[in-house]
């Protein structure tokens, strides 16, 4: 208001008055200023202290005045300067402190209270955020990435499950939204106002969780794609155990590290075009370097490593693994990689479950069910034992510090054989493996997971075995599900043990095995046993083919990543027998 008081009615009395005094006094025939024309130049010229000297007042009384007038430009000018200045420093504030209306279009959209879930997602889509089609709710205090190199990204403070909040950043018009607070009431609420606001449901909501029961919330609000935090490393924890290599395996391909490959979905095949699962899983290794995986069918189900005879129609879409670069069919022994966590593991023992995190231990034991492991299981944890698992005979429960001396006295650990660590503080954690590789000499294979960046180097540096980041997975698996629907669920479902669905296994082959190539070692197994061979580990030097090229040679002693039936009891002639 003080602005446009002094824009649209102060300073042109000012000139207008200035003009006529200038005029008046100075106006003689002969002098510069007998033009009114002229005058209003002069106080202008002066007004604004730049001073040509083409024209000058002669008298007393017009230097005089024109000392007013040179006082009140000087004066008019600093005003002037001071509001613009503030404009732009309330705009530079307003749109820093996040309270400025974004606009964008066809923009992927991130509405988190984690600053770690927020720099995941932006890692992973390196195209939006070049093209400037990136925007950032947060009801956090400042931007959430400050000091990153994505502290330029727009964002919108406040709550993203308000209407008002939402239409800030543009919600209406964006292309996939990432939602994960850790309130999942929250999650829920944001993922109902988004499909609320979409026109036609045109946004494509991912959504990450932790409570069990929320994913039905989730999809009953019209979520496309939903994923609890749990279901991904928990497993993948028991899997560096059961079947060592396979969570390397997972890792570099879900992560689509340089020179690795990835998971799309492709189809359809076109009309005319029919043939078998086994054919076009054959053909696509021979031809193109692809590993089909699983496909999804006219009604939308997904069905992962289906029947060899399985008739592929024109209008089912596969979820395949292709290489790197077109034209690559696959990995020889130079390309082989060394992989972390090929740690004998004693036949006798205990488990330790070391955590102050319910649903992980919650969902540790359920996962040691799910692959059949009936160990005697030690819960060490401050919190109270769970109501149903009080009785378990098979389990004992240590309420004390997960971390302390003292708690992981009570545990036995020289008794033990594995070790499973999870803890909100990353530095609990180190402290408890530790303790553990240091009371056992490190014959314990201890397996944990982390938080921050970079925290593996020192887990491992204090002996762990095998170590997870609890977040390193979860964006990569909604960034290439947003893109290939169908891809998130794939991967949850070969990484758990869940019954009557297909599992990854890591098996040796035994002496029994006749030597011959990938591709024919893929059909044999397929026709024979439905296992679906992916990768390959060389015996010997336990290095890893993630994606083996076909006329790679399959020897004896070799370790085959595989997927077949969770319940798959492995007693053909060719493989070691599978018990942890």
């Amino acid at each position: 208001m003080k602005g446009r008081v002094i824009f649209t009615l102060v300073l042109p009395l000012l000139v207008g008055i200035s003009s006529l005094g200038i005029f008046l006094i100075e106006g003689e025939p002969e002098s510069p200023f007998a033009s009114l024309f002229n005058s209003l130049w002069w106080t202008v010229v002066t007004f604004t202290t730049v001073g040509y000297g083409d024209m000058s007042p002669v008298t007393v009384p017009g230097r005089t005045f024109g000392l007013f007038i040179l006082a009140t430009g000087v004066l008019i000018n600093s005003i002037i300067i001071s509001m613009i200045s503030n404009w732009f420093f309330a705009l530079k504030s307003s749109r820093s402190a996040g309270l400025k209306p974004v606009s964008a279009n066809e923009h992927i959209l991130i509405c988190s209270d984690s600053p770690v879930f927020i720099q995941s997602l932006l890692d992973e889509n390196h195209r939006f955020v070049k093209e400037g089609r990136a925007v950032i709710i947060s009801p956090l205090t400042q931007h959430p990435l400050l000091g990153t190199s994505y502290e330029k990204i727009p964002w919108v403070h406040g709550d993203a499950y308000r209407v008002g909040i939402l239409k800030k950043a543009s919600a209406p018009l964006a292309e996939i939204a990432y939602v994960a607070f850790k309130d999942d009431a929250d999650t829920v609420m944001t993922v109902m106002q988004l499909e609320v606001l979409s026109p036609g449901g045109r946004i494509k909501t991912m959504a990450q969780y932790q409570i069990r029961d929320y994913q039905a919330h989730l999809m009953n609000v019209g979520c496309d794609y939903a994923i609890k935090t749990y279901d991904v490393y928990v497993p993948l924890m028991v899997q560096a155990c059961i079947s060592q290599g396979a969570p390397v395996w997972v890792r570099d391909v879900i992560l689509r590290l340089t020179g690795m490959p990835s998971l799309k979905r492709k189809g359809p095949l076109g009309e005319g075009k029919e043939t078998t699962w086994l054919q076009h899983l054959i053909d696509s290794k021979r031809q193109l370097g692809e590993t089909p995986l699983g496909l999804i069918d006219t009604s939308g189900q997904l069905l992962v490593n289906p029947p060899a005879n399985r008739l592929l129609l024109a209008s089912d879409l596969v979820l395949t693994m292709v290489p790197p670069k077109p034209g690559d069919l696959g990995d020889h022994e130079q390309q082989a990689i060394p992989i972390q966590g090929f740690e004998s593991i004693k036949k006798e023992g205990h488990i330790i479950i070391c955590s102050d995190n319910a649903p992980f231990i919650d969902r540790v034991l359920s996962e040691l069910e799910l692959a059949g492991i009936f160990s005697e299981i030690i819960v060490l944890s401050p919190l109270k034992a769970f109501p149903d698992k009080v009785h378990v005979p098979e389990l004992t429960w240590v309420q004390a510090s997960s971390f302390s001396d003292f708690g992981i006295g009570h545990t036995h650990p020289t008794k033990a054989r594995i070790a499973f660590i999870d803890h909100q503080r990353d530095s609990h954690t180190l402290m408890a493996v530790l303790r553990l590789e240091s009371l056992t000499n490190g014959d314990i294979f201890t397996v944990a997971s982390y938080k921050e960046p970079d925290f593996d180097e020192r887990l491992i540096g204090v002996g762990c075995d095998y170590c997870v980041n609890v977040d390193e997975l979860i964006a990569p698996i909604m960034s290439q599900n947003a893109v290939h629907p169908g891809v998130g669920m794939l991967i949850e479902q070969i990484i758990s043990h869940k019954p009557e669905s297909q599992s990854l296994f890591v098996l040796t082959l035994t002496e029994q095995w006749e030597a011959c190539s990938w591709i024919d070692s893929t059909a044999k197994l397929k026709e024979t046993d439905e296992i679906l061979p992916l990768a390959l580990i060389r015996a010997g030097d336990n290095r890893l083919m993630v994606s083996p090229h076909p006329e790679v040679t399959v020897n004896p002693g070799d370790r085959m990543i595989l997927i077949t039936q969770a319940d798959a009891k492995f007693e053909q002639a060719y493989f070691e027998s599978y018990h942890l």
